[in-house]
């Protein structure tokens, strides 16, 4: 018999038997584990009680999943709330990513006090909104991130952690697949909650898939828990196995990141062996903020003045240096020549959009990249200069009045919009005129090129900040 198996000749088995109806026992023993907690019961009216509620929460766990079709006229959004703009937002997941020893933490401790003190963000970015903030760190020992945070003059008042779970009398470390589902009535009762802050979710710093698995799933969870909640959360990232004294690179791109709105990686900068980039990776929810600069400097505890701890400092500058050219610059291969070669196209690009190519061999004569008689196509440093700059090639006009212009890609993003065919509003048989009588202008329209002593000088750090 079946029930034998979980409770040997309990009292109520055989009636229970003849008034349970056989969609009823074959829920049972698809349940085990219910059905060994239901022999605990001594009567026969409870376990009868029961059966029924269980077997209809089994019917309505089987039946087919429906997809929920809602009109386009229903769907309704509201408009993104920043924490920092442009990096974080409210109800939104952000990553932080980078090598070991690459600063994440001492980064995360920055962001703290600037929500907790609501200062400004660097490069006048905005200012932070001064709230409350929530951090989980499980790995951390309170004297790991206590001197970090009170350099950086942290409001403690507004700070709340979470290191342990009790169970019972014992305590353990937080453990976010397991105790994601218990922070809900904690963040509900904290006042004014601007930022949750995870120091760190385990990524695998390989391309171990089962882990990559595991690790979309953390980031799922924590995208919930965000929007549900309304706050943003920032997760940083820490390769798992990774080695700290190679300091390799953590890649994006091995991890499922479809739950995450917006992330960012530290690199070291190649120009200064001290300074660390923020690079964005990802963003959904804005444009490219810019790359920021910054270093790991040492601060001295307010309280104790003996007492010191790592801080950072950002550059007053922005880099004009993006994602691709980074990766451009890291690829094998790369030298000098290559370097050069960008540093002249992003000069010559300065105050134009586009560039004929007899116009760009001209001027990289002029400057030694190519030889007397030595064309564009033949010089592999600026072709692959371009590739990093995003410079696009495209031909202008046709026949002899034709000719090859190099084209920056925002140009030719707008270009192929426009040569987009458009459908014609029913009813008009003539398209709309341009509002304030203004005729269109063509997208694409060849500049003359600037001398090269009027241009901005083309430095390794060359867009200043926005004003305030």
């Amino acid at each position: 018999m079946f029930f034998n198996r979980i409770l040997p000749k309990p009292a109520w088995l055989p009636e229970v038997i003849q008034r349970t109806t056989p969609e009823e026992l074959d829920f049972l023993r698809s349940h085990p584990r219910l059905a060994s907690s239901i022999a605990e019961f001594a009567t026969v009216d409870e376990v009868l009680a029961l059966l029924p509620r269980f077997a209809a929460a089994a019917a309505e766990a089987k039946a087919a999943p429906v997809p929920e079709l809602i009109s386009g006229g229903e769907l309704t959004y509201e408009p993104t709330q920043w924490v920092w703009p442009g990096r974080l937002a409210r109800g939104k997941l952000t990553v932080i990513g980078g090598a070991p020893g690459s600063g994440k933490t001492t980064l995360a401790m920055e962001l703290i006090s600037c929500v907790t003190t609501g200062t400004d963000w660097p490069c006048r970015e905005g200012v932070a909104p001064r709230g409350s903030v929530l951090l989980i760190a499980p790995a951390s020992d309170p004297d790991t991130f206590v001197p970090r945070l009170k350099a950086a003059g942290t409001e403690f008042a507004r700070l709340h952690t979470i290191r342990t779970v009790k169970e019972g009398t014992r305590s353990r470390r937080f453990n976010l697949d397991k105790d994601i589902a218990s922070l809900d009535p904690l963040i509900k009762g904290i006042k004014d909650l601007q930022m949750i802050v995870i120091d760190a979710v385990d990524v695998p710093s390989g391309r171990d898939r089962g882990a990559a698995r595991a690790a979309g799933a953390r980031f799922d969870a924590l995208a919930e828990l965000a929007q549900r909640h309304n706050v943003a959360v920032l997760a940083i990232a820490h390769p798992v196995g990774a080695d700290y004294l190679s300091r390799k690179p953590l890649s994006f791109g091995a991890l499922p990141l479809t739950a995450v709105r917006a992330a960012f990686l530290i690199e070291a900068d190649p120009a200064r062996a001290d300074h660390r980039l923020l690079l964005q990776v990802k963003n959904e929810i804005a444009r490219d903020p810019g790359t920021l600069s910054f270093c790991i400097t040492e601060r001295e505890n307010p309280d104790r003045p003996s007492e010191s701890a790592a801080g950072v400092r950002f550059a007053p500058q922005k880099l004009a240096l993006d994602p691709r050219e980074f990766t451009a610059r890291q690829a094998r291969g790369f030298n000098s020549a290559k370097a050069e070669a960008i540093e002249f196209l992003r000069g010559l690009f300065a105050g134009t959009t586009h560039h004929k190519v007899r116009a760009i061999e001209q001027e990289a004569r002029a400057i030694g990249l190519l030889g007397a008689n030595q064309p564009l196509s033949q010089c592999r440093a600026l072709r692959d200069a371009r590739m990093a700059l995003g410079v696009m090639a495209m031909r202008e006009g046709f026949g002899k009045d034709g000719a090859w212009v190099w084209v920056k890609p925002e140009v030719m993003e707008l270009q192929q919009e426009q040569d987009e065919p458009r459908s014609e509003p029913r009813g008009e048989s003539n398209p709309p005129d341009h509002a304030c009588g203004q005729s269109a202008q063509p997208a694409a329209s060849v500049t003359s090129p600037a001398p090269m002593s009027a241009r901005p000088s083309s430095g390794y750090i060359t867009e200043n900040c926005p004003p305030a």
